[in-house]
C-alpha cells in the first residue's frame, strides 16, 4: 500500500526535529538500507538545525553572547519545535523568540532576556524595511512652524519605539561595544525601565536611547497625531523636555522623513 505524500511529509518533518522519528519514516519509505537512510536523515537534520541556529544568531547576536553556546543551542532547538517556521525566508524565523524565551527561561536572574531580544529583533527587522527619501533641510524650513505644529508627520518604516521593563538598551550597548561578554560593562541596575528608538539613517539600523517623554511623543506621531499633540504628551511627562534637541535627533537619523498625505 502506497503512503500518501501528505503522510510522508508529516513523517519527514517529525524526523527533522526528532531522531526517534526516523524509524517511522523509514518504514514508510520501504528503503532497502535503513542504516543509509538514517545516516542521510541525520545529515539533513544537522544542516537544518545549523541553518536555524545561524538565522537566530544573526538576528540575536547579543542574546547569543548573554546565554552562551550551550544554552543558545538548546534554545534554538526548543524554539524550532514550539514555533516551526511557516515562511521560506529564515530571516523571519525568529519573530516569536522574545515571547518564547520569557516562557522558556523561568529564572528571575535572566528576566531581561525577553526585552533584549525585542530590541535585537526590532534592529533585525529594520534592516529589511522599505527605503524612503526624507525631506531636505530646506524643505523642512519651507514648511513653516505653524503648519509643522498642526501637521501629521511621516515616520520612517524602519523605526520602532520600544518601552522595556529592564535596562535592555544598556545591556545591548555594553555587549555591542565590547564584543566580548566577559569585558562588557554591566549597568549598575537592570530593573529599571528603558525607552529605545530603532532607526536606520542609511542602510544600517541603530538603537538610540530615549527619554520617556521622547518615547511618548514619537509613539503619538506614529499613531498619526499632530506634532502639537505629540508635544503635549511629552511635556505632560517632563516639563523640561528638550524638543529642539530631540527634533534634531529625529531629523538627523531620518526617524521623521516628511509629512503624511492629507
Amino acid at each position: 500500500m502506497n503512503t500518501s505524500l501528505e503522510t510522508l511529509q508529516s513523517l519527514f518533518a517529525d524526523a527533522i526535529d526528532d531522531p526517534a522519528a526516523d524509524a517511522a519514516l523509514c518504514k514508510h519509505l520501504h528503503t532497502p538500507d535503513d542504516a543509509l537512510a538514517r545516516e542521510r536523515l541525520g545529515l539533513y537534520r544537522g544542516n537544518v538545525r545549523a541553518a536555524r541556529r545561524a538565522a537566530l544568531a544573526s538576528a540575536y547576536p547579543v542574546l547569543a553572547q548573554l546565554t552562551g553556546d550551550t544554552y543558545f543551542n538548546a534554545l534554538v532547538l526548543a524554539y524550532a519545535r514550539a514555533q516551526p517556521s511557516r515562511d521560506a525566508d529564515l530571516n523571519r524565523f525568529g519573530a516569536s523568540l522574545p515571547e518564547f524565551i520569557e516562557r522558556y527561561e523561568t529564572d528571575a536572574r535572566y528576566v531581561y532576556f525577553g526585552d533584549v531580544a525585542r530590541l535585537e529583533w526590532a534592529l533585525h527587522v529594520a534592516t529589511f524595511a522599505a527605503n524612503v527619501s526624507p525631506l531636505s533641510p530646506a524643505q523642512w524650513q519651507a514648511i513653516g512652524v505653524e503648519r509643522l505644529m498642526s501637521a501629521r508627520l511621516k515616520v520612517h518604516p524602519a523605526c520602532v519605539a520600544l518601552a522595556s521593563r529592564h535596562a535592555a538598551f544598556e545591556i545591548w550597548r555594553a555587549h555591542r561595544q565590547s564584543g566580548d561578554p566577559t569585558q562588557a560593562q554591566w549597568p549598575e541596575r537592570i530593573d529599571v525601565p528603558n525607552w529605545t528608538l530603532i532607526v536606520r539613517p542609511q542602510w544600517r539600523s541603530a538603537a538610540l536611547s530615549q527619554t520617556q517623554a521622547a518615547h511618548a511623543a514619537f509613539v503619538a506621531l506614529q499613531r498619526g497625531e499632530t506634532l502639537d499633540a505629540a508635544l503635549e504628551r511629552a511635556f505632560s511627562i517632563d516639563d523640561d523636555f528638550d524638543f529642539a534637541a530631540q527634533w534634531r535627533t529625529w531629523i538627523e537619523t531620518n526617524a521623521i522623513v516628511g509629512l503624511r498625505d492629507a
